[in-house]
């Protein structure tokens, strides 16, 4: 895994106006029109349950369908994590993606907490992406925060 952190220093200035939140009752049928695009599946229990546990999504909508969206998971007082980042294919390298993320970036450091993401190391997309927002690479031992055991959705 590579983490990262961002400070409100650190965060590139990036066109988000087309960004907005998702609302967990309101627009499930989009998000499981999104996920199914996307090779998963997404029960109603399943996008309840995230919201439950702390995540809220924000995506970019055209033509009445989710094309990107990155998602804040709320687990601790000082951080919140950048998470579930995802761009349909057809809709690839028009930095969707990058919206996506500094949006929600900017909502976690306007919170006044420090915006922490991960990734597994083989994914060069992501990493290219939350470097080009602000984020900078720390090391894993480093890493202080601690994830919540979360339960399977």
């Amino acid at each position: 895994m590579i983490y990262f952190t961002c400070k409100a220093q650190d965060l590139t200035t990036i066109e988000t106006s087309r960004v907005r939140w998702l609302e967990c009752a309101a627009d499930y049928a989009l998000a499981k029109d999104y996920w199914k695009a996307r090779g998963t599946e997404l029960a109603h229990d399943t996008w309840t349950k995230a919201h439950e546990y702390g995540y809220q999504y924000a995506a970019i909508i055209e033509d009445g369908r989710i094309v990107s969206s990155a998602g804040v998971l709320r687990f601790s007082e000082a951080c919140w994590e950048v998470a579930a980042v995802g761009t349909l294919e057809d809709f690839r390298r028009r930095g969707y993606a990058r919206s996506v993320v500094a949006f929600v970036t900017a909502y976690i450091l306007n919170a006044g907490l420090l915006a922490t993401c991960s990734t597994s190391d083989d994914n060069e997309a992501m990493t290219a992406t939350v470097k080009s927002v602000g984020f900078q690479v720390i090391p894993k031992d480093e890493v202080w925060w601690k994830y919540p055991n979360l339960p399977d959705f």
